[in-house]
C-alpha cells in the first residue's frame, strides 16, 4: 500500500489544459493493462497431434536400436519398452520445444527425452528427465559421431512428475527447461554461459541445423510405459518481454499496418545471450499485444544470431527494411556493442533474416540504439546509450550506417532504452533510468528537461526501474492520443545468480482534455 500511494503522489491536482496537450511533461500516463506472457502467445512450428495421426508410422516415424511399439487411442499415444525416438519436426535454432507428458509407468530406470538429432542419430541434443532410478532427474546429453561426449545435470530438482508439460527453450547453443503443472510453468534449470555446447553442437550453425529433426525419444524397459498427449515446437515470447522499441519509417513515423502499431522486443530467455529478437503487434484502442515473428541475424559466416534491443525501421527512400541492433549473441560484443542490419523482405512476421554488419561507426561501446532521419537538419541522428557510465548521447551523420560524430552527451543522469519521439512539433529524448524516473531531454542537445509522470510506474521505490521508455502520439479519433509500451524488470521466479529474464507489457495512456484540438505528429 505505501509504495501505491508514493507512486500516486506526484499526479495529485493535476489537470491538462488544451494548451500543455504537446507537452511530455505536462501530460500525466496513467496504466490501463499489464501481461506477461510465460512460455505463451506462440507461433506453431511442428506438432504431433494423437487424435488427429492417421498413419503414426508414415507421419511420425520412430528411429533407433530398439523401435518400441506406439498405440494410439483415446487421443493420447502410449508408447512401450525400447529405445528409440519418434520424429515430430524440424529444428529451430531459437525455438521452444514441449512434451505433453501424461504418465511414465516403470518400476526400473527409464527416460524420457527433447530429442534434437541429426536423422542417423549419429548427432544430438538432448534433455532428459529420468525416472524410476533413486533420485530422478534432469541431464543435458550430447553425442557426436554416435558417442556421449557430455552428459551432466540440467537441473538440482527432480524429473517433473507427470501429468505435466516439459518445455525446453533452446538458443542456438544452450538451453533452458521448465515444467507446467495445471497451467503454472515452473523453471528447471539452464545452461550457464561457461557450459554452452557451442563447441560440440553449435545450432546456430545453418548447415548443421538444417539436417537436425526434434523428436521424442524413450528408453524404456520391459514392462515401462509412456503416455504422451503430443508434442510440439514453437515460436515464443519466451519467460519475458523486455526492451520494447516501436517500428517506425525512417523519419521515426509509427509503421501502421491493419489499424495495429508494431513493435520489437527482446523475448526472454534465462541469460542475456538466450533472448532473441521478438515482434509483436497492438491495437492500441484496445490492448491486444501479439507475438508476430522473430528477427535473426546472418553476418555472412553460416550462422544464425539472436542480436536484439533492434530498432527496425522501413526506409521508403531506399526501399529497404533496416535496422540497428545490439550485440548480445555469443560470443563478443565488437568494438561498438551493436550491428546494422537491411532486408527487402518485409521482417515483422514468422522468421526474418537480416544481413548483419558489425558497426564501428562511434567510438566506445554502447547499447538501445534510436535512429531517425532528421530531414530538417538533412541528417541522420543516432540515439545511444554508450556503456561506460550508461549514459544517452546523440550522434549524427550524412548516411544510416555512418559513420558518425557526436552532437552531445554523454547525459548526466543513469540511461536505458533511449527514445527520440516527437510530441506537437517539436522531438524530444527519453530515458530510463536507475533514478526511479524516465528522464526527458531536448533533442538534438540533450539538456534535462524534467521527468515523466507516470500514475504507476512500472517498478516499486528503490526497485529495479531501468526501463525503455516506448512513447508514441496516436491519431486523433481513439481514446487517447498519446500512449506508451513499457516493460519492468523482475526475473523468473527460482533462478539464481545473474540473469536477465524480465519482464512484463505495461501499457499506458495520457488523458488530454480534448481529442481533436491539435493535429497529428505524422503524416497519414
Amino acid at each position: 500500500m505505501s509504495s501505491m500511494l508514493w507512486s500516486l503522489v506526484p499526479l495529485a491536482a493535476m489537470a491538462v489544459s488544451a494548451s500543455s496537450a504537446t507537452d511530455p511533461l505536462a501530460l500525466s500516463f496513467h496504466r490501463k493493462a499489464v501481461r506477461r506472457f510465460v512460455l505463451s502467445n506462440n507461433l506453431p512450428l511442428s506438432q504431433l497431434v494423437p487424435a488427429e495421426v492417421v498413419d503414426l508410422g508414415l507421419m511420425h516415424p520412430a528411429r533407433g536400436p530398439q523401435p518400441a511399439r506406439c498405440d494410439l487411442a483415446g487421443g493420447v499415444l502410449t508408447v512401450g519398452a525400447g529405445d528409440s525416438t519418434l520424429w515430430v519436426g524440424g529444428v529451430q535454432p531459437f525455438a521452444t520445444y514441449q512434451l505433453d507428458l501424461r504418465a511414465v509407468t516403470t518400476t526400473a530406470p527409464a527416460e524420457v527425452a527433447v530429442d534434437l538429432a541429426t536423422i542417423d542419430l549419429s548427432a544430438r541434443v538432448q534433455v532428459v528427465a529420468r525416472y524410476g532410478v533413486e533420485r530422478d532427474g534432469l541431464l543435458l546429453r550430447l553425442v557426436k559421431e554416435g558417442q556421449v561426449v557430455r552428459e551432466e545435470p540440467l537441473s538440482a530438482q527432480p524429473a517433473p512428475p507427470p501429468p505435466c508439460l516439459l518445455s525446453v527453450q533452446l538458443a542456438g547453443c544452450s538451453v533452458s527447461a521448465f515444467a507446467t503443472h495445471d497451467g503454472v510453468t515452473t523453471y528447471l534449470g539452464h545452461t550457464a554461459d561457461a557450459k554452452t555446447f557451442a563447441d560440440v553442437l553449435d545450432l546456430r550453425d545453418r548447415k548443421l541445423c538444417s539436417t537436425m529433426s526434434f523428436g521424442v525419444a524413450t528408453r524404456l524397459p520391459a514392462g515401462a510405459s509412456l503416455v504422451l498427449g503430443g508434442a510440439s515446437s514453437f515460436l515464443s515470447a519466451g519467460v519475458g518481454q523486455a526492451d520494447i522499441r516501436m517500428i517506425t519509417q525512417r523519419d521515426g513515423s509509427p509503421y501502421w499496418d491493419a489499424g495495429r502499431l508494431w513493435f520489437t522486443f527482446s523475448a526472454r530467455g534465462l541469460n542475456i545471450a538466450d533472448s532473441c529478437q521478438g515482434v509483436l503487434s497492438l491495437d492500441p484502442s484496445v490492448f491486444d499485444p501479439r507475438f508476430e515473428g522473430i528477427i535473426l541475424y546472418d553476418r555472412g559466416d553460416g550462422k544464425l544470431r539472436n542480436d536484439y534491443s533492434s530498432h527496425v525501421f522501413y526506409d521508403d527512400a531506399a526501399k529497404e527494411w533496416r535496422s540497428f541492433c545490439c550485440l548480445f549473441s555469443r560470443p563478443d560484443r565488437g568494438p561498438s556493442g551493436m550491428a546494422t542490419g537491411r532486408s527487402p523482405r518485409d521482417p515483422r512476421r514468422g522468421i526474418s533474416v537480416l544481413r548483419e554488419t558489425v558497426f564501428t561507426g562511434v567510438p566506445g561501446q554502447h547499447e538501445d540504439p534510436c535512429v531517425v532521419y532528421d530531414a530538417q537538419a538533412a541528417k541522420w541522428r543516432l540515439l545511444t546509450c554508450r556503456l561506460e557510465g550508461m549514459r544517452a548521447m546523440m550522434f549524427e551523420s550524412d548516411a544510416w550506417d555512418g559513420p558518425y560524430k557526436l552532437v552531445a552527451g554523454p547525459v548526466e543522469r543513469n540511461s536505458t532504452g533511449c527514445l527520440i519521439q516527437t510530441f506537437g512539433d517539436r522531438r524530444y529524448v527519453f530515458s530510463g533510468s536507475s533514478d526511479d524516473a524516465i528522464h526527458t531531454y531536448s533533442y538534438p542537445d540533450l539538456k534535462p528537461l524534467g521527468d515523466l509522470r507516470l500514475d504507476l510506474p512500472p517498478w516499486v521505490p528503490r526497485g529495479n526501474a531501468r526501463v525503455w521508455p516506448n512513447l508514441f502520439p496516436l491519431p486523433p479519433g481513439g481514446p487517447a492520443r498519446y500512449g506508451a509500451l513499457m516493460m519492468d524488470r523482475p526475473n523468473f521466479p527460482g533462478v539464481k545468480g545473474p540473469n536477465w529474464s524480465y519482464g512484463a507489457l505495461y501499457y499506458y495512456e495520457a488523458f488530454v482534455d480534448d481529442l481533436f484540438d491539435h493535429p497529428y505528429e505524422f503524416a497519414p
